[in-house]
């Protein structure tokens, strides 16, 4: 019976990578599709901000007894519709039901009676489910106890799960079924093994779409998703973290959590959000040394789009690498929080060892589509492709080339690289007023 991990990003100030590589720049490439969960047909007698408040208002487990408690909840919500009720009794028991986190790593037994968990104010996910069902069916609402195969404490991707692990609840509203899950809205359990309480509002009625990628129900009905999945499917994509939907990420790419490269020793992650302008993304990847996993601190490179961000990554030896990704709903914020994360199996060393061309903080923003790796070599034929919101741009070889935008709306250059070993093409934007000098953007290495 788990609970979603979900590790807090420790701030490496020492590392000064965290943002290298990063390119930013608003495009209208592509429109992902809106995956919020449509509300039941009576929304409009849904009044969240009166729920909330009287979800708010009513007393503590430890101010008056189990039976008492029900009876007063059951009087404040008489005049609140069902998905009303349901809210209340949501907010109160994420806010006031703690997870046990000592027990489910002990392996010690939990009480997870509705009575028994109101008394110890602690329990595991079939006493939240169980307690938020026996305060519906108080309330007269039409609530069933879902057992499921869930990514949670400990999982990896590629796993495999022989057993449920997880239980949460489904309500129906409105002659439909919708998923809710008290214990993964009430928080998350560190790297310490101790529970974080952080309130997510996305398991309060959750996109059965969305939520079939960490919760797999044992009876298919429950799956509420317009295309039935096995749990083979379910157990190969990668592990997404709770703070992924809370932050508005939507989707990603590639859809499976193990990845064997036998081929290439590059791959791109794509994240998708429906506003991506003020999302921050952090990319960390480990190699597996021994049985420990260690950080490689310069294989990112991510590319910010209105709807997506991409992510490219390079991988030098061949071995077992671990990508996790972070993120933030506020662009710019340092609190960054693991969403997703990949297990890449790399199978033959790079034949030439790659690397992304240098990128300087504080500047313009800029998203180069090529040439995407570093070196470049003297006499070499080279076609730049660059996306900016700047009006000009300066290529610097020997020769500056000053650029426009063609009229797809990119930076375009085809030359011959005329620079020797050592040197470097510098791409930047003109200084104001001063037309023989620029500001650095990026910078190539000629080999």
């Amino acid at each position: 019976m788990g609970t979603h991990c979900c590790s807090t990003k420790e701030q490496e100030q020492s590392r000064g990578l965290s943002n290298q590589g990063r390119n930013i720049v608003n495009t209208n490439n592509t429109n992902y599709m809106n995956n919020a969960v449509s509300l039941p047909s009576k929304s409009s007698s849904f009044n969240k901000a009166l729920s909330k408040s009287i979800a708010n208002k009513l007393p503590t487990r430890t101010q008056i007894d189990f039976h008492s408690f029900k009876d007063l909840m059951k009087n404040k919500t008489s005049n609140l519709s069902q998905i009303e009720k349901s809210y209340v009794i949501f907010i109160w028991i994420c806010e006031n039901i703690a997870y046990d986190a000592d027990s489910y790593f002990s392996g010690d037994d939990v009480d997870c009676s509705p009575e028994g968990v109101y008394n110890s104010g602690i329990s595991v996910c079939s006493g939240y489910s169980r307690l938020f069902k026996d305060f519906s069916d108080y309330l007269g609402l039409e609530v069933e106890c879902v057992s499921c195969y869930a990514k949670g404490v400990g999982y990896q991707p590629g796993q495999i799960l022989n057993k449920t692990d997880h239980e949460y609840n489904v309500i129906k509203l409105d002659n439909k079924w919708y998923p809710i899950d008290s214990t993964w809205g009430a928080g998350h359990i560190d790297d310490n093994r101790r529970f974080v309480k952080s309130y997510n509002e996305f398991y309060f009625l959750a996109n059965p779409e969305l939520l079939i990628k960490t919760h797999f129900p044992e009876d298919e009905k429950w799956q509420l998703t317009k295309k039935r999945y096995t749990l083979e499917e379910f157990l190969k994509w990668p592990l997404v973290k709770n703070y992924f939907y809370k932050y508005g990420f939507v989707s990603y790419s590639p859809d499976e959590g193990l990845i064997h490269l036998s081929n290439s020793n590059q791959q791109k992650f794509t994240i998708y959000s429906n506003d991506m302008s003020t999302k921050t993304l952090i990319c960390d990847v480990y190699l597996l040394q021994g049985n420990v996993y260690q950080q490689i601190l310069d294989v990112d490179k991510i590319n910010f789009y209105n709807d997506r961000a991409e992510i490219d990554c390079i991988f030098n030896k061949k071995g077992k690498y671990k990508i996790k990704i972070f993120g933030n709903s506020e662009r710019g914020e340092d609190d960054n929080n693991e969403i997703l994360e990949y297990i890449v199996v790399v199978e033959r060393d790079a034949k030439n060892q790659l690397s992304f061309p240098t990128f300087y903080s504080g500047k313009e923003d800029i998203v180069i589509i090529e040439p995407l790796y570093n070196n470049l070599r003297s006499g070499q034929n080279v076609k730049f492709k660059i996306k900016s919101n700047l009006d000009e741009i300066i290529i610097k070889d020997i020769e500056w080339h000053r650029l426009k935008k063609n009229p797809q709306g990119f930076f375009e250059l085809n030359t011959v690289i005329q620079s020797g070993s050592g040197a470097s093409v510098a791409i930047g934007k003109p200084k104001p007023g001063n037309p023989l000098s620029m500001d650095y953007l990026a910078d190539y290495t000629i080999v």
